[in-house]
């Protein structure tokens, strides 16, 4: 990302739970960057914002909370919004609205996801806001293609005993997820 554009953030907001590690990753890093510059260090903060179904079953976008609110932001402040995943995009875009309410310019935002899902067989036009920066880009030529990314460092309901076996090297940590999961 730096080294692409030279975008340095003055704030990082990570999308918890999915965006914790990876806005760790690039905290550290721009630290570091901030600090040969001379600059203070990045700011570090967290949302916590959640999709659900209302009762027409129309997905929303729920914010549930903010460690630094959007109302301190200032123009110039330049931004980046960390998740895990870009699939429906909702929710990056309703954090980025809630930004750019606050007089924020596009051009000081900046999106980065670990997976970047780009469903080419919906006929739905996609959102607005896309990321600019991400790891894995899957386009999707048919609903076929969809599946459902497992993030093994945060999320045990859905592994399989398979899984935990492949996955966790740890015998006593092993051995809990079983005993969890009745195996």
């Amino acid at each position: 990302m730096y080294k692409e554009d030279h975008f340095v953030p003055d704030i990082i907001y990570v999308s918890l739970r999915g965006g914790a590690y990876m806005g760790n990753v690039f905290s550290e890093y721009y630290k570091l960057i901030r600090k040969q510059a001379g600059e203070r260090p990045v700011f570090y903060a967290a949302v916590v914002a959640r999709s659900y179904e209302n009762m027409h079953l129309e997905s929303e976008v729920r914010i549930d909370g903010w460690t630094y609110s959007p109302e301190h932001l200032r123009t110039g402040d330049r931004i980046l919004i960390v998740d895990d995943i870009f699939d429906t995009g909702k929710t990056v875009n309703a954090l980025v609205n809630a930004m750019l309410s606050k007089g924020i310019p596009r051009k000081d935002i900046k999106v980065a996801v670990f997976d970047y899902k780009v469903p080419l067989y919906k006929s739905s036009p996609r959102l607005p806001i896309q990321p600019d920066y991400y790891c894995r880009k899957h386009v999707l030529e048919s609903a076929q293609d969809e599946t459902w990314i497992h993030y093994m460092n945060h999320e045990f309901i859905g592994l399989t005993s398979a899984e935990i076996d492949a996955c966790y090297t740890d015998g006593e940590v092993r051995q809990i997820l079983h005993e969890v999961r009745c195996d």
